[in-house]
């Protein structure tokens, strides 16, 4: 595996802990402006905390004497290093993947760009009605009222004065706590991660709880709860983009549930200390496992756990390549009772490539050689079998290939004889010459033979 898809992997499982983590302890909470922050800062943070090693921090104070630490597992691809082996010439289903990333990730790209551009060509059709510490502009189109930056659009036709008002007033929470920002943010990990289904839950949860705030910020500020709500029913229209606030965005009934919902204690803020275990949790999972030492209580490093070869065997069906391969036996880089890691397969399989290429089997097959490992580890040792299996077409291609070689150096040498017979030696002597080299293979040059010899 790709170190990029194993940090992918990594990414993938904090947020959806993030995710979990919300929906279970903090969405119900009416700490709006907390959940804000933990839904901005988390996402980021899962992009950074895989790449945080924490092994020195462990050896430094001695937690390998922790039982725990050694109970979490590591989640890493060095961690498991046997359970396949990563055969180059075959067809490589990770540059696939990777391609489907990058293309997918470039059209969501593209797409919030559009968005951008569709904002902008709404602003310059709009007309600007107010231009101070934000500006508000009146759309002709039947368009949900809804903020971007610090620009408020709305359709005052469709309103009442105090319906305006109130409109106004909860977009200006937007665009004062600068929620675009929020959204956009939320939108570049989707570009990013898209391919996790809690990445889109997040931005879900992020659009959320920015409603949530203006919502209770509007209703602190005086207005009547009942005629808001009545409000937020009546709105309609056509929503302009996604990367938006418009007034109508997520459930009316969630919202309107949490603008009933009495204040929650502060003693549910303690709800956020969980997050230190599971941080903690998650970085001793992260840890590197080939470079983890514990240490002991001498102060000595112990090695880091190594994988060993138990039996080496072999299955060649053809006798001559058989032959080929144990003649070099001695040059194998695999020995039993020794160290075993990918690396050493890895080149001990472009040896028998290269050995077979030098004794005329070229163009091998990406399957010719394969390497079986037993997966069922004891003690940390494997045992493998090296298979060798060429195609007839292979096999047979290869010896005709070495006979027309032998015959065509058997032609070029009584070729050169016969030149420097010719150039030295006298006409009786060519005659001989000729008469020991095979017609078979002077066929072509005998016109000119017998010219010279006459």
């Amino acid at each position: 595996m790709p170190v990029y898809f194993e940090y992918a992997m990594k990414v993938s499982l904090c947020l959806a802990i993030i995710f979990l983590f919300y929906t279970s302890l903090l969405k119900r909470m009416t700490y709006y402006i907390w959940n804000r922050y933990f839904l901005l800062v988390f996402p980021i943070l899962s992009f950074i905390v895989p790449f945080i090693n924490v092994n020195v921090l462990i050896q430094a104070q001695q937690l390998d004497n922790l039982s725990f630490v050694k109970q979490i597992p590591v989640i890493t691809n060095n961690n498991i290093p046997l359970s396949f082996v990563n055969n180059t010439d075959t067809f490589n289903y990770w540059q696939i993947l990777s391609a489907i990333y990058i293309l997918v990730s470039a059209v969501l790209f593209v797409r919030l760009l559009v968005q951008l551009l569709s904002i902008e060509k709404i602003r310059l059709k709009a007309t600007l009605i107010m231009d101070g510490e934000f500006r508000i502009y009146h759309l002709a189109e039947p368009v949900i009222p809804f903020s971007f930056f610090n620009s408020i659009f709305i359709n005052q036709n469709n309103y009442s004065e105090n319906e305006t008002h109130e409109i106004i007033e909860h977009e200006r929470v937007h665009v004062q706590q600068k929620h675009t920002k929020d959204v956009l943010i939320a939108e570049v990990i989707c570009i990013l991660n898209w391919y996790n289904p809690f990445t889109w839950l997040i931005k879900k949860a992020i659009r959320e709880n920015l409603e949530f705030i203006a919502d209770d910020t509007v209703i602190n500020k005086g207005v009547d709860r009942k005629n808001y709500q009545y409000l937020l029913l009546k709105v309609t229209g056509n929503i302009p983009s996604s990367i938006t606030s418009n007034l109508k965005f997520s459930s009316l009934k969630n919202r309107i549930y949490m603008m009933n919902k009495i204040k929650t204690s502060r003693f549910h803020l303690l709800k956020f200390v969980l997050l230190v275990p599971i941080i903690a949790l998650l970085l001793f999972a992260f840890r590197s496992s080939k470079n983890f030492k514990p240490v002991d209580t001498k102060g000595e490093t112990e090695q880091s756990e190594n994988y060993t070869l138990s039996t080496l065997t072999y299955s060649i069906p053809d006798a001559k390549v058989k032959t080929i391969v144990f003649k070099e036996q001695d040059k194998c880089l695999l020995k039993p009772g020794q160290l075993l890691n990918l690396t050493l397969v890895y080149n001990e399989k472009n040896r028998l490539k290269n050995l077979l290429k030098k004794n005329g089997y070229s163009n091998l097959k990406s399957n010719a050689i394969r390497f079986l490992i037993d997966t069922a580890s004891v003690n940390n040792s494997f045992s493998v079998e090296i298979n060798i299996n060429l195609t007839i077409e292979q096999i047979t291609k290869s010896r005709d290939d070495t006979r027309v070689g032998n015959k065509l150096s058997t032609q070029v040498n009584n070729t050169e004889r016969l030149m420097s017979a010719f150039k030295s030696g006298t006409q009786s002597d060519n005659a001989n010459i000729f008469k020991n080299t095979d017609e078979d293979e002077l066929s072509n040059k005998q016109p000119v033979i017998y010219n010279k010899l006459s």
